[in-house]
């Protein structure tokens, strides 16, 4: 279940639930080989080593897995300690082996549990609109090596790809999104209520507002991908606070936009669009059935063609590249 506590952390299950991280592995994105490659081939332009990786929020440990095949040794950590269940899990045999070691512990607090200049690469997968961008930034920092290299990525909600049906189909998944979000949102604590304000709004800036100060970094490479498409996973209408993105990217850093609907794609029928908003936050799959929400998801079924139909969805996505000075 989910943590009803007042708390800026609101991404987190506090029971071990493997069906959850099944359906929430199968319902998200496949970061696949060519974006991986581009990270590996960024990282070796400026010379980076291949000794030690660190996944940041490491969740159910898909990317330390992909980590863990090109680097000697990978550190995973999570500041939440039943997704470190979740990875030990599904990552035994590499435990066993000492490929990956895993660690308890925050983003901002990273380096209060594992050395400074320890990693060549730090890997911030779907995370940092929960975190404390600057803290985490300033960590991540004395965490690598210089020569380093820094990858943080998102993607955002998930948008049909057909032309033919998104004008019908995009606004239903959107208003379920809203409602099924702001049942949320709009009951938190002042707490946890500062916590979506700050992730919207860095979703909302496609995470432009997080600095990477020239004096540290160097090549910082923004790359985004469908940038046309909203991040948020939400509307305005599903929050009680007004959403306002910003911009820090600086002069001198590279920005690169691509529109691509074939990025990531997947083929959802209506079940898979269930399943991705069921995944989207600990607690979705808990809700009292909505009837609201039920109607719109039949409305949403005929849109895409009736029972069955499979139609082709993509995603927003943002990757940050930069190397440690």
């Amino acid at each position: 279940m989910a943590s009803t506590e007042d708390t800026s952390n609101f991404f987190q299950r506090t029971d071990y639930n493997e069906d959850y991280w099944t359906n929430y592995l199968a319902a998200r994105p496949h970061y696949d080989q060519p974006f991986y490659q581009s990270i590996y081939d960024y990282h070796r332009s400026h010379g980076g080593l291949n000794q030690a990786a660190h996944d940041i929020a490491t969740g159910p440990g898909q990317v330390a897995a992909e980590l863990s095949g090109h680097f000697d040794h990978v550190i995973a950590s999570d500041i939440n300690a039943t997704h470190l269940d979740v990875a030990a899990h599904r990552l035994s045999p590499l435990a066993s082996s000492q490929k990956v070691t895993l660690l308890h512990s925050s983003a901002e607090a990273i380096t209060d549990t594992h050395p400074p200049a320890s990693a060549d690469l730090v890997t911030a997968a779907e995370c940092l609109p929960l975190m404390d961008a600057s803290s985490a930034i300033d960590a991540f920092a004395k965490l690598l090596k210089p020569n380093g290299t820094l990858a943080i990525w998102f993607y955002g909600r998930p948008f049909f790809a057909e032309s033919g049906y998104a004008g019908q189909c995009q606004p239903l998944l959107d208003s379920i999104l809203d409602l099924s979000f702001s049942k949320i949102i709009k009951k938190t604590g002042p707490q946890a209520k500062a916590g979506w304000k700050r992730g919207t709004d860095r979703m909302a800036s496609f995470l432009d507002d997080i600095e990477l100060k020239s004096d540290v970094w160097q090549d910082v490479q923004r790359r985004k991908w469908n940038p046309d498409h909203p991040m948020p996973f939400y509307g305005p209408e599903a929050c009680d606070f007004e959403v306002v993105p910003s911009s820090a990217v600086a002069i001198g850093e590279t920005v690169v936009e691509k529109q691509d609907t074939g990025f990531w794609e997947r083929s959802w029928d209506l079940a898979g669009v269930r399943r991705f908003v069921v995944a989207n936050l600990p607690g979705f799959d808990q809700q009292e059935r909505d009837e609201e929400v039920e109607a719109k998801y039949e409305e949403l079924e005929k849109a895409m063609g009736g029972e069955g139909a499979v139609r082709k969805i993509s995603w927003p996505v943002v990757l940050i590249l930069a190397s440690r000075r």
